[in-house]
């Protein structure tokens, strides 16, 4: 089996998942362990085999929601700097009705998320976060923003942001929900502009760093996004995704590269970033099965990384990519030793 058909196999775990029909909306709340809203906090939704379906961050009032999701089983997982990192599973059931706009919504879930203080000091500034005061009417255009984002109208949305950056040309939160917005929509140019402007402002911001690494991805650009996944990281250690990300990443680049010692570099260095992944998620992030094959696989240890698909459909047993797993694993054992 060749490097890119194993690749193959795994590509789409790091990048959302598009095209999801319309149906269940899952929205939530993130609070401290005393009550306190928490902004800016990570929010990643996962669906039953791992694979990433989204990610926004919570608004000023620690709220966030994914929308157009089809019944299932997810994972919800929330970081942010100086707390430990939260994961909750939410289960949507197939039971249709309507909403006000006339929308067929199968099941509306609301949660609630409390994030625990990290029991060492967080170094540093947090990764996503920045007081700022910012002026009444640039907040008032921000809250419309991201409301009517919320609302699934885009266009009023960033109209309404850029008119909170016209009011006060350092809101960072703003500029923030900019670039996210505008990746979501695959307008990287606008995406890059906007989260350039935010790391300006604060360059201690961790989801700055990771939205880029996110577009360097889908412009196929794996050292660009190596060092971003890195960096927020670095920023955010709690980040279940940014180290995993940034392992993924890891792998891309040994795989373009014909430096020796490059290699051999990218992947120790993703081996310790999966590791740090599967840890910070308790164990329970499956897909590091995956991607550690495809480490070994790159290093030439075929049996090493056919043990790892083992271990992954052990683990994910209902997965809908099982029958490739099995093929992969049957041609990894067939190879010449």
């Amino acid at each position: 089996m060749s490097k890119r058909s194993l690749l193959a196999l795994v590509a789409l775990l790091l990048l959302p998942m598009a095209g999801f029909a319309q149906g269940s909306m899952l929205r939530g709340k993130v609070r401290q362990s005393d009550g306190v809203v928490v902004n800016n906090a990570a929010v990643e939704l996962r669906g039953s085999n791992g694979a990433v379906i989204g990610q926004v961050f919570t608004r000023n009032d620690g709220d966030f929601s994914f929308s157009r999701l089809v019944p299932g089983e997810y994972e919800v997982q929330v970081t942010m700097s100086g707390y430990e990192p939260a994961m909750q599973l939410v289960v949507l059931q197939d039971s249709m009705r309507l909403n006000t706009t006339s929308e067929v919504i199968s099941e509306v879930v609301t949660i609630e998320v409390v994030l625990r203080p990290r029991a060492e000091p967080a170094l540093g500034r947090p990764g996503t976060s920045l007081a700022q005061d910012v002026p009444k009417a640039a907040r008032a255009a921000y809250v419309r923003g991201v409301s009517k984002l919320r609302e699934g109208k885009s266009d009023e949305g960033i109209a309404s942001l850029r008119e909170a950056t016209a009011e006060f040309s350092d809101y960072f939160d703003a500029y923030l929900a900019l670039g996210f917005e505008f990746y979501r929509l695959g307008k990287d140019s606008d995406a890059l502009e906007s989260l350039e402007r935010a790391r300006q402002i604060n360059d201690r911001g961790a989801a700055v760093y990771y939205t880029f690494g996110m577009v360097m991805v889908r412009q196929q650009k794996f050292h660009a996004a190596e060092y971003a996944f890195g960096k927020a990281a670095e920023l955010n250690d709690s980040h279940v995704n940014a180290h995993f990300n940034h392992a993924v990443a890891l792998i891309e680049v040994a795989l373009r590269t014909k430096d020796a010692g490059e290699v051999k570099t990218a992947l120790a260095n993703a081996d310790r970033e999966l590791d740090r992944a599967w840890d910070l998620s308790g164990k329970r992030l499956n897909t590091v099965f995956l991607q550690r094959a495809r480490v070994h696989e790159e290093r030439g240890n075929n049996e090493a990384a056919a043990r790892e698909l083992e271990n992954y459909l052990k683990a994910e047993p209902n997965a809908k990519d099982a029958a490739g797993v099995k093929e992969a694993i049957a041609k990894l054992r067939d190879k010449k030793k």
